[in-house]
């Protein structure tokens, strides 16, 4: 079958043809701004309770969807080694991979940084000594925060930069990790699962005399999570080289996709129901991982459906701006309310007083504030800087 042929008729011809699936876009935007939402209703108060309607397990669980962030990294990473084992095509060199990265990451990261530390902590005097200020700040440089409870949740350098580090982490072993899963997939599948599996298990038993909340952010906890998004890419590639699009398909891809979301929704109110939180993450992230490949998956079997709603200008939009509204926003939104913005009185915060017309004064600004700074970001920051470093490799 010729590649013109194939890639008319199969499902996968957007992946193999331009090496990009619309849909992912609408994916990973709707995970940043669920996470968003999720910090910005932790600071807000603001309850989406409606009468009768009632969606605030949706934010309230804003936090697990980092772990849909983790999966589709694993999966889209792996994609052109998936592709490479289907249909033979090339990937790029490790060294190609880490100057993309390096590219793509650094820039914003490392000016996030700078910009915390010299304009915030360093003039506020947020740091009580130098011991801890160089701690925090070589864990945030050299990507390890998150092996550390003071550097993971006590920083003056934002907190949410700690899942960057994760990321970071697994970028430097991703090139090997994927020779070896084109190799024996199943075999490196396995030990990946295993290494989350006894890893959760190990900090399951200390619970008791663990803190959970540091050890739920443990980037051995989240390789199962990798695993299942680089199994996901290979399957997909490998099933769909021949499938066609139907109806029968698009019908039982988007009953897989309400099975998925009702399954997640189900994982939500468990979530909500348990005593900690955080050892609920640790003891189902492998179990939630599968869930969000479910929906992954269904979405991709079903790209027909889906694509006007997740693979349109404004889903590519916010997919665009999704990094660097998801290190961003967290840290404005502390900021504001710290800064007493909108303006407020006495030593009670005004959500703490059920102060309506200053919460949604203070989430308009929050959401306005987050949303021109990432735009900013990425097309005044990332993205020539991205073009800089790679156009300077290349000469």
């Amino acid at each position: 079958m010729s590649e013109k042929k194939l890639a008319s008729d199969n499902i996968t011809a957007n992946t193999y043809r331009q090496g990009h699936i619309d849909v992912l876009d609408g994916i990973r935007a709707v995970t940043v701004l669920i996470i968003v939402w999720f910090h910005f209703w932790q600071q807000s108060w603001i309850m989406p309770i409606y009468k009768n309607i009632n969606l605030d397990w949706i934010p309230r669980n804003g936090a697990i969807l980092v772990d849909m962030m983790i999966l589709l990294s694993g999966f889209c990473l792996f994609l052109p080694y998936a592709k490479e084992m289907v249909y033979g095509t090339k990937t790029v060199p490790a060294k190609d991979f880490y100057i993309k990265r390096i590219a793509r990451i650094f820039p914003s990261y490392y000016l996030c940084v700078a910009i915390c530390l010299f304009c915030f902590a360093l003039p506020l005097k947020e740091y009580s000594g130098s011991e801890f200020m160089i701690k925090d700040l070589l864990a945030r440089i050299f990507f390890f925060s998150n092996f550390s409870l003071d550097t993971l949740f006590g920083t003056k350098l934002n907190g949410a930069l700690w899942t960057v580090c994760v990321e970071v982490q697994f970028y430097i072993l991703f090139p090997f990790i994927a020779r070896f899963f084109q190799k024996k997939p199943i075999v490196t599948y396995t030990i990946m699962v295993l290494i989350s599996i006894a890893s959760c298990g190990i900090i399951n038993i200390n619970s008791v005399n663990i803190n959970t909340w540091l050890y739920a952010h443990n980037s051995f906890t989240y390789s199962c999570v990798f695993a299942n998004g680089m199994l996901g890419a290979w399957i997909y590639i490998a099933i769909t080289k021949y499938l066609k699009q139907n109806k029968l398909l698009d019908i039982t891809s988007a009953v897989m996709a309400v099975t998925g979301l009702y399954l997640y929704k189900l994982m939500c109110h468990s979530r909500m129901q348990s005593d900690d939180i955080y050892k609920w993450q640790i003891d189902n992230r492998f179990a939630l991982s599968l869930v969000y490949l479910l929906i992954v998956f269904s979405i991709l079997m079903g790209q027909r459906i889906f694509n006007p709603l997740l693979g349109n200008k404004v889903m590519r939009f916010f997919a665009g701006i999704s990094y660097n509204l998801y290190i961003w926003h967290q840290y404005i939104s502390v900021k504001l309310k710290e800064f007493r913005i909108p303006y407020w009185e006495g030593t009670v915060a005004p959500n703490q007083l059920n102060d309506q017309p200053w919460m949604w004064k203070y989430l308009i600004i929050c959401i306005a504030v987050s949303l021109l700074v990432a735009v900013f970001m990425t097309y005044c920051v990332e993205k020539p800087a991205a073009k800089f470093i790679l156009d300077k490799v290349k000469k």
